[in-house]
């Protein structure tokens, strides 16, 4: 009625052409999104250097109004730091920043791929939530695996609090010519 929440005919939020794309060279560090439905990586363009402080809403399709922050929630946001690029702790925790660092953003309680909250006192939808957010982040994490880069990348999956957050999950070596 008021156009809240309406989706246009391709069937809702899109990711924009103008500010991401499906490759990456290894060379800078980014913010980027993971579409759940179409199982696909979107990386942020470099932006004139300015690719890890772009907004993730921005890079979805109408990020101009209100709606494109609730059409956000359709997509599992990541922050990728090349070495050298970030510094301090993440909730607390201690990162060597001499290396890369995906840190993927999880939230028990919110379905992704179903576009629900879910209640806390469902705790057994809520480990299958963080289990499907796990592979969500694991597909992401093998999209940069793929990419053969030249330095060693850690993974961290990490929610609202260091206690719902998974530190160094995975790791893979630089990539040897």
């Amino acid at each position: 009625m008021f156009g809240i929440g309406k989706k246009d005919e391709s069937g809702g939020p899109k990711v924009n052409p103008r500010f991401c794309t499906d490759k990456f060279n290894g060379k800078y560090p980014h913010v980027g999104l993971y579409d759940c439905r179409e199982r696909r990586v979107w990386v942020c363009k470099p932006l004139s250097g300015q690719a890890i402080r772009t907004s993730h809403a921005r890079l979805i399709t109408g990020a101009e109004n209100a709606v494109s922050t609730v059409w956000k929630d359709r997509f599992l946001c990541y922050w990728f730091y090349t070495p050298r690029t970030g510094e301090g702790y993440v909730l607390g925790y201690p990162i060597d920043w001499e290396e890369a660092h995906l840190i993927v953003r999880i939230d028990p309680q919110w379905d992704y791929d179903r576009q629900r909250l879910i209640p806390p006192e469902l705790e057994d939808q809520i480990n299958s939530n963080l289990e499907r957010q796990h592979r969500h982040g694991e597909a992401i994490f093998n999209f940069f695996r793929d990419c053969k880069l030249k330095y060693p990348l850690s993974l961290h999956l990490v929610g609202q609090r260091a206690t719902d957050s998974l530190f160094y999950l995975k790791r893979i070596e630089a990539h040897e010519l």
